[in-house]
């Protein structure tokens, strides 16, 4: 199905040359609108010009005065110096920015030339107002662990503190606890806008921490901090490259150029096999080993979030004109080491797609390294894997409904060593590298060249999976995991989605073939329902005994009585809500309430109900299918979450 398209890219993809671009950018420390990521920006472009292709630096401002639609733009950060020294009770070198770049709090600001001496103050719980009972923080260090801008809005705003040290480390067991990463620094970075107080903090190891805990708890400590940054309006960089086609579609592959040094996987990774198969496609193209394309080939190299929000709104011409595309996050990681599988994330399913299925679907053929006993059976020794929807990356932008460009993600997750000072090139794998780019130029090449033959067979594969996605529901209400009427309601949902996945495959047809598609997909469309019925009827008997459906119930309690569930709603501009930005416009108390409501929530339904809240829907129907999707479900989260999006002026009631 797809060997003939993925032998040549066997051939020539070197992982061995993606491990080398990687040394160089982890080098670089690539701080959005920073000098480090323009430097990398500058070698990915010098690249890919040396390798033929049209290439080109895009530059959009970095002030906050600026917005690309749903997400706010910052300045540029300049980082020359940050040193912290224990002065009592020992003496001692904490942190040094010139020797660790992440051992400063990212976008740090200055202190005065000569820095600041004053004592650490321990808060224990430091992201609640009550922790700070009983202390003076006043023109002092706070010691704390949590979300550095919500201690930063409480210890430095609030009560008076000039900076932080932090000695976070997130944990996701049984990969990696605190005491695995005892001597490694996380990754921790300030986001300003336009607030009116900055500061500066330091990031330091558990070990580290732990030792400035039982210090502060014997007695007074004191320290020394000097950060000599500032805070300038300055540039954001994009690289965009293309391979012409001979029609005006496109297919696009994305990898966010960002992240501090080192950030060997997240994500030197994905721009480096980006490189990698930016050349390899456009080697083969011109020695005419590969059939040139018919849609063109773009590549998209950006700071995470904010370059893809500048691209959506500043290349909207393209967007309909993209057939697909694909992201690279973190997609070098050496399985031994750091732990995680090569996955491949779908888009969600409010955007109809056959995009994962082609991605995994070739993955799995380009990973194929062993055979069984018999020599009848191929399979990988690399652990992989097909999920459904989850945000995180660049994916979620470019696959939401209002962009319309199915984009799945391929991503090793979970990784040890995930921003912290250990992500080193050390830890990546050439042969993953080599398989990613394979896998990644055969989907480009797939996409902008698949004749109906190749759609008919993976639609085909897509209507044959179908069972396994069904008969996961029947097992799950089996186990007791979801309830039975929502299972049911979920197969139906189901064959919905899959049905518009396939006909999704629609747009690579050319106009000719469409009859003859049509009647294809038919028989593909009859196979999902004969095997909904099966299923369906399979779960009946389990439902026979619920006197009303889930929604029914649902329907009946006080909590969707609020008049706003039956409002429509849709966003203003294109994209997800970058809401960080934004709440710079709150008053600090207004902010307070909400970071306790976010602190309340059960579940975090925003990203999918903001795709489902299309301009047609009510606000209880998106609830409902965000349900569905991923069994996200907290009403007063969303309701609370409706209101400050309507107070922030970033969705408007659609009335008849």
């Amino acid at each position: 199905m797809y060997q003939k398209w993925l032998a040549p890219f066997q051939a020539e993809v070197s992982g061995e040359a993606a491990l080398n671009h990687a040394r160089v950018l982890s080098n670089h420390h690539r701080i959005q609108a920073s000098p480090g990521y323009r430097e990398a920006a500058q070698y990915c472009v010098n690249r890919l010009l040396e390798y033929g292709l049209d290439a080109e630096i895009v530059t959009y401002q970095a002030a906050p005065d600026v917005y690309f639609g749903n997400s706010r733009s910052f300045r540029e950060w300049r980082c020359r110096e940050g040193e912290l020294t224990l002065l009592a009770p020992t003496k001692k070198r904490l942190a040094r920015y010139t020797e660790l770049e992440l051992s400063l709090i990212q976008r740090s600001t200055s202190t005065p030339p000569e820095g600041i001496t004053t004592e650490l103050v321990l808060v224990e719980n430091a992201t609640e107002e009550s922790g700070y009972a009983g202390l003076d923080v006043r023109g002092k260090i706070v010691l704390a662990r949590g979300p550095q801008m919500r201690i930063h809005q409480l210890a430095v705003e609030k009560f008076g503190a000039v900076g932080l040290v932090t000695d976070n480390m997130t944990e996701f067991p049984p990969l990696r606890t605190r005491e695995d990463l005892v001597d490694a620094v996380q990754y921790t970075s300030f986001w300003w806008y336009d607030e009116r107080v900055t500061s500066f903090g330091f990031a330091v190891s558990p070990r580290v921490g732990d030792e400035l805990r039982a210090l502060c708890q014997k007695g007074p400590v004191h320290l020394h901090a000097r950060v000599d940054a500032e805070l300038v309006e300055g540039e954001i960089e994009n690289v965009e490259a293309f391979i012409p086609g001979e029609t005006d579609e496109e297919v696009l592959l994305i990898s966010h150029l960002c992240h501090p040094k080192p950030g060997g996987n997240d994500n030197a990774s994905g721009p480096s096999v980006l490189l990698e198969t930016a050349r390899t496609l456009q080697r083969l193209i011109r020695e005419g080993q590969i059939q040139k394309p018919r849609r063109g080939i773009r590549f998209l190299l950006m700071p995470e979030f904010t370059g893809t929000h500048a691209y959506i709104n500043h290349r909207q011409e393209r967007l309909g004109r993209t057939v697909a595309a694909l992201n690279l996050d973190m997609v070098g990681a050496d399985p031994a080491k750091s732990g995680g599988p090569l996955t491949v994330v779908k888009s969600s399913r409010s955007l109809p797609s056959y995009t994962a299925e082609l991605a995994h679907g070739i993955w799995e053929l380009a990973a194929e390294d062993c055979r069984d006993f018999n020599r009848t059976f191929g399979y990988s020794l690399t652990n992989h894997l097909l999920t459904p929807f989850s945000a995180g990356s660049d994916h979620y932008i470019l696959s939401d409904p209002t962009v319309g460009i199915p984009c799945p993600m391929m991503i090793t997750w979970p990784d040890k060593f995930y921003h912290t000072s250990w992500d080193t090139v050390d830890n990546l794998s050439p042969q993953m590298m080599g398989r990613v780019a394979t896998t990644a130029a055969t989907y480009l090449h797939w996409v902008a060249n698949a004749e109906l033959d190749d759609v008919l067979a993976l639609s085909s594969r897509m209507a044959a999976q179908f069972s396994t996605e069904l008969e996961v529901q029947v097992r799950s209400v089996r186990e007791g995991w979801i309830e039975a009427q929502l299972g049911l309601e979920r197969l139906t949902w189901l064959r919905e989605c899959k049905i518009a996945d396939l006909y999704s495959l629609q747009r690579l047809v050319r106009t000719e073939q469409l009859a003859h598609w049509q009647q294809e997909v038919a028989q593909k469309v009859r196979l999902v329902e004969l095997v909904h019925e099966h299923f369906h009827s399979e779960l009946e008997g389990l439902t026979r005994a619920t006197a009303s459906t889930r929604a029914e119930i649902a329907a009946s309690t006080t909590e969707l009585a609020n008049p706003l569930l039956h409002n429509v709603y849709r966003r203003r501009h294109i994209g997800p809500i970058d809401l960080p930005g934004f709440l710079c416009q709150l008053t600090l108390d207004e902010r307070e309430a909400w970071a306790a409501v976010e602190q309340a929530a059960t579940d975090n339904p925003r990203v999918l109900l903001l795709y489902y809240l299309d301009g047609k829907r009510t606000l209880a129907e998106a609830i409902r299918l965000t349900e569905l999707e991923a069994d996200q479900r907290d009403v007063p989260f969303t309701l609370a979450y409706i209101n400050l999006l309507l107070r922030l002026d970033l969705i408007e009631e659609v009335t008849a």
